[in-house]
């Protein structure tokens, strides 16, 4: 549906718009490109479902190649709509320069349509199943749609189970620390609380955990629990992680940082090495943060705040 979106947009909203340009290259048939485009940033939203979602359960089925190849596109395809976004921003852009982008940018997300309509979607309907695609569903509603409103609730292919007797759920044993002891429910609630993203990645280099607070900045659903960790990031920026973790096995470090501007957020990115008193390497603790805030800080708060 999302597809068809898409391709419904370009066919009658953009390229009418790019053509009119092409003709006249006036103020106003920019504006007009501008806005047609404009919508086409939500590609994106599409593209983070398919990498975190989809691409998860192809993995667990041994099926990994064509996730890893079609990730790289699609992060081809990001800098191609983030470059002519620019381009029909920036005052004095080059009309030659505005018509090549926004014309390669149309024909990638084509060729990705098509790519996605006889290569993933068989590819996933022959390999998941039911369970599956009901968990897909679920964390889809989580990352939200593209120029589509959200779907009508997932129906199984099959035909549903007898309802089996209900068992009162047997009771929840409280976690013993060192410093105390916490009930699950008060655990995840605790971990959710922090303003802060945690994920944390086994010794088998797996993710064991995410924490799902308010506002996470990056997407982590259900679906990565047991996913490889160099699955979970663009093939561009899988050697550093295998250099990070590599490091960490080796004793070689103990943490390491990244900061960046992303959407309008100042993020700082750390990852920590998670070591037995002993020293024994026991996975990786990623902490991520938006330290916008945190930045402006001045002066001294010692007041409550009102509600």
């Amino acid at each position: 549906a999302e597809n068809r979106a898409l391709a419904d947009w370009m066919e009658t909203a953009v390229s009418p718009r790019l053509e009119a340009y092409r003709k006249d290259a006036t103020s106003g048939s920019l504006r007009a490109l501008k806005d047609a485009f404009a919508p086409l940033q939500q590609l994106h939203v599409h593209y983070l479902r398919k990498e975190n979602v989809l691409f998860p359960y192809l993995e667990k089925h041994g099926i990994t190649a064509p996730p890893k190849v079609m990730w790289g596109v699609d992060d081809d395809i990001r800098g191609l709509i983030k470059e002519a976004g620019l381009l029909l921003s920036a005052s004095g852009s080059d009309s030659q320069s505005i018509i090549t982008a926004v014309e390669e940018a149309l024909r990638k997300i084509s060729e990705m349509i098509f790519k996605e309509k006889n290569i993933l979607l068989p590819m996933l309907l022959e390999t998941l199943e039911d369970d599956e695609w009901a968990k897909i569903a679920a964390d889809s509603v989580e990352l939200g749609f593209c120029l589509i409103p959200p779907p009508p609730a997932f129906m199984p292919r099959q035909a549903p189970q007898a309802a089996q007797p209900v068992q009162a759920a047997a009771p929840t044993s409280a976690i013993a620390l060192p410093t105390g002891q916490l009930q699950p429910g008060e655990l995840s609630a605790m971990l959710n609380a922090l303003p802060v993203d945690i994920t944390f990645v086994g010794r088998d280099d797996t993710v064991k955990y995410c924490s799902q607070g308010r506002e996470r900045i990056f997407p982590r659903t259900a679906s990565v629990i047991g996913r490889k960790v160099v699955n979970c990031h663009p093939p561009a920026s899988v050697h550093i992680v295998e250099k990070i973790l590599a490091d960490f096995k080796a004793g070689k470090k103990d943490h390491e940082d990244f900061w960046l501007h992303l959407h309008g957020k100042y993020i700082l990115i750390r990852y920590y090495a998670v070591r037995s008193p002993e020293g024994e390497y026991l996975g990786t603790l990623e902490v991520t943060q938006d330290i916008a805030l945190l930045q402006a800080i001045t002066g001294e708060k010692r007041l409550v705040s009102n509600p």
